[in-house]
């Protein structure tokens, strides 16, 4: 794990007494805040002004004033001693973390209760509410949002409060009030305030919310049998079948197949039918048959067909689905799902050459809004002009697109097409307005290509980052119990479960930098990849906390005598692979900083004269660094130092780059244009990558150099490397 070299200036650090440090608790109990008491009790009582008192020279949060771009190892060790917490409660919360991390959550929460400072409870508590599967109650839910209403995911807290509660213990006015200001956000949730409506008369609304939660309520095998019975004078044919075609949607496989029994025939010739499509199993073509002639046109079913054959490779009888399928929202139901097997296909067909069908897969997406609406003007505004084209016809597509989208990527995006497609309309004074529109967004891959179109001479420099809070606003946070918590769960080596507090911190006073001293202390406790997702969030909104954004750690700028690649194209990597998290590892299977494969791991480790050890690529940031950077080195050479194909290659492998230009042309032959091949990649994610990288790499040269640059242009036809 990496930590910050931090070099203490004076003025530079802030000191908090923790004496002075004051845990906010209710004075007083509101009324009827506690009906019943839960399972879990704390043991001993909570003072109303907790204070920890220690000596000031052990007990001080440091908090840089300037963060620091050079960042030093550290060994991944348990401390010695709290900063913030006697040396009792320090080990009880050694023990406490044991017992969770064996799922021993009822040893874990008495453990906690013998805690003197009683924030170690309610964290261990938090913790132990937001499993999925608990023994909790519904007044362990309800107690603990009221006393802790400034918690992180309240909301996910009060979701899974509505599946526990009871209409036998729970009596309809407190349910009834539970929802007074909020409706309930689960289905089961409206199953049970539907019930309480009912009890007291309001038969309308009651009926109505039962109606409604049946069909997306989450339900055990038990919980379906027991309310089905119970609530079955309010429940028909038609809504039993509404919940079954919703479970089908949303791919709720073993939900849907417990539904059966209480559908019609007909229906469970269908429902059958489509689960046998989406697990994949034997036996389709016979469950398709037995489904009615007058459900055979069902939008569900049409819609599992296709994404079945897709699956297999069958593009024509794919296509043969999409061509013929009633282009209605109403009638596809989810034309959102729709438009994911319609964009792979209309690539399918790119790839062969069927251009004009191939627009007309996906222009007829049928949706007015939302994001799969956005993505598919883009697609259908970029076959019209890159593959028919028709730049007329892409400009109402992309118009479409750029008013429909709210972030920098997207913004750049729209507008740098828009641009394109002026461009190729001779329509000078608009193609310029639309590059000006992209280039305002410079730590976008768009907005950099959209700048150097319009300004081939000019600088490039971020925008200014927001103003650094002062030494209130730094006490404030310091103060404040979660932060407290986050540095305890650093001491123990447990900064895992910091990701939700840390996020949460972040917006709790924006105005005051909370972003900035929540990224901050993620930085200190070694987790960039949470302070990395701090700033993202804020450049979505135009707050840029570059900084924190943009990480900076030493790489090997030589291995074994041979020069590696410029240490901006590693950092913008390293960003992209892991957020800068030593001990990420993939569900593929790739590991630490640069997510490299273990089987690829050995080949470089021999090639560059390095000793392999797999323990390393994940204990030991610096090595798997200098494998990663060799790797990506020997990808330049054999690119003959082009950067698309060799991050493309680094992230997709070399054979899949090799495939793209012999169906797609080469770039590196005047074949087709670099900024198309790269919107060809067959993956979504590798697209993303090597454009998320490509905009990174000129970002990273910039503050590496702390100066404006020159950006380049890395579609040019000439070694990098």
């Amino acid at each position: 794990m990496l930590l910050p070299k931090i070099k203490p200036i004076n003025g530079d650090l802030i000191k908090l007494e923790a004496k002075k440090a004051k845990y906010l608790l209710p004075k007083k109990k509101p009324e009827d805040q506690i009906i019943e008491k839960p399972i879990f009790v704390e043991k001993g009582k909570e003072s109303e002004n907790e204070k920890i008192t220690a000596k000031i020279e052990d007990k001080e949060l440091i908090i840089p004033k300037k963060k620091p771009i050079t960042y030093q190892e550290q060994k991944n060790k348990v401390a010695t001693k709290s900063k913030y917490f006697s040396k009792k409660d320090f080990k009880l919360a050694k023990k406490i973390f044991s017992e969770i991390n064996k799922k021993r959550w009822t040893s874990a929460i008495n453990l906690a209760s013998d805690a003197k400072n009683r924030s170690i409870y309610r964290l261990v508590k938090w913790l132990y509410l937001l499993e999925p599967i608990n023994q909790a109650n519904f007044y362990d839910y309800i107690n603990f949002i009221n006393l802790n209403p400034n918690y992180p995911r309240i909301n996910r807290l009060k979701y899974l409060s509505e599946h526990k509660i009871n209409t036998k213990t729970i009596s309809d006015n407190r349910i009834i009030k539970l929802f007074d200001e909020k409706e309930p956000y689960s289905g089961y949730g409206k199953l049970m305030l539907g019930q309480s409506y009912l009890s007291k008369g309001n038969r309308e609304k009651g009926i109505s919310l039962i109606k409604n939660g049946w069909i997306t309520a989450k339900l055990s095998k038990r919980d379906l049998n027991y309310l089905r019975k119970k609530l079955k004078k309010y429940l028909n044919t038609k809504d039993h079948i509404k919940r079954a075609d919703w479970l089908a949607w949303e791919n709720k496989y073993w939900d849907l197949k417990r539904m059966l029994r209480y559908l019609p025939k007909d229906y469970q010739a269908l429902y059958n039918a489509r689960l046998l499509l989406m697990s994949k199993s034997y036996g389709v073509d016979n469950a398709i048959n037995k489904v009615p002639s007058k459900l055979k046109k069902d939008p569900g079913l049409l819609y599992d067909r296709l994404k079945w054959r897709r699956k297999r490779g069958r593009v024509d009888s794919s296509l043969e689905i999409l061509l013929k399928v009633k282009n209605d929202p109403k009638f596809l139901v989810r034309p959102d799902k729709w438009w994911f097997e319609r964009e792979i296909i209309s690539r399918a067909l790119i790839y062969k050459k069927k251009y004009a069908i191939a627009y007309k897969i996906a222009s007829n997406h049928s949706m007015k809004s939302g994001p799969e609406y956005a993505e598919a003007e883009w697609m259908s505004g970029w076959i019209a002009l890159s593959f028919l084209d028709d730049p007329i016809l892409a400009t109402q597509h992309f118009h479409n697109f750029f008013e429909n989208v709210g972030y920098p990527i997207s913004l750049s995006r729209g507008a740098y097409w828009l641009g394109r497609s002026y461009e190729k309309l001779n329509d000078i004074e608009s193609s310029e307005k639309w590059f000006k529109e992209a280039s305002k967004y410079l730590t976008t891959y768009y907005g950099q290509l959209a700048f150097i179109k319009i300004y081939p001479n000019k600088d490039f420099y971020l925008d200014r980052e927001m103003m650094r809070p002062g030494d209130i606003e730094k006490k404030v946070f310091a103060e404040n119990e979660l932060t407290k918590l986050v540095v305890l769960l650093h001491e123990i080596n447990k900064t895992k479960y910091t990701k939700d507090i840390l996020k949460h911190l972040a917006t709790t006073n924006i105005n005051q930098g909370s972003e900035i001293l929540a990224g901050d202390l993620a930085v200190s406790i070694g987790r960039y990849d949470f302070a990395i997702q701090i700033a993202k969030q804020a450049s979505y909104k135009k707050r840029f906390h570059n900084t924190l954004n943009f990480p900076i750690i030493d790489v090997p700028l030589k291995i074994n005598n041979k020069r590696m690649p410029s240490p901006e194209l590693i950092l913008a990597i390293i960003r992209q692979e892991s957020e800068f998290d030593a001990r990420a590892n993939s569900y593929a299977g790739a590991k630490g900083m640069m997510q490299i494969m273990t089987y690829t791991a050995r080949l470089v480790a021999k090639r560059a004269r390095l000793p392999y050890s797999k323990k390393k690529l994940t204990s030991d940031p610096n090595y798997n660094i200098k494998l990663g950077s060799y790797h990506i080195a020997e990808l330049l050479e054999q690119y003959e130092g082009s950067y698309p194909f060799s991050i493309a290659a680094y992230n997709a492998g070399p054979k899949r780059v090799a495939y793209w230009n012999k169906i797609n042309g080469n770039p590196q032959k005047r074949k087709i244009d670099y900024v198309d091949w790269i919107e060809l990649i067959k993956f979504r994610e590798t697209r993303n990558y090597v454009q998320r990288v490509l905009e990174n790499v000129n970002v990273y040269k910039y503050m590496l150099r702390k100066k404006p640059i020159k950006i380049r242009n890395y579609f040019i036809d000439k070694p990098h490397y």
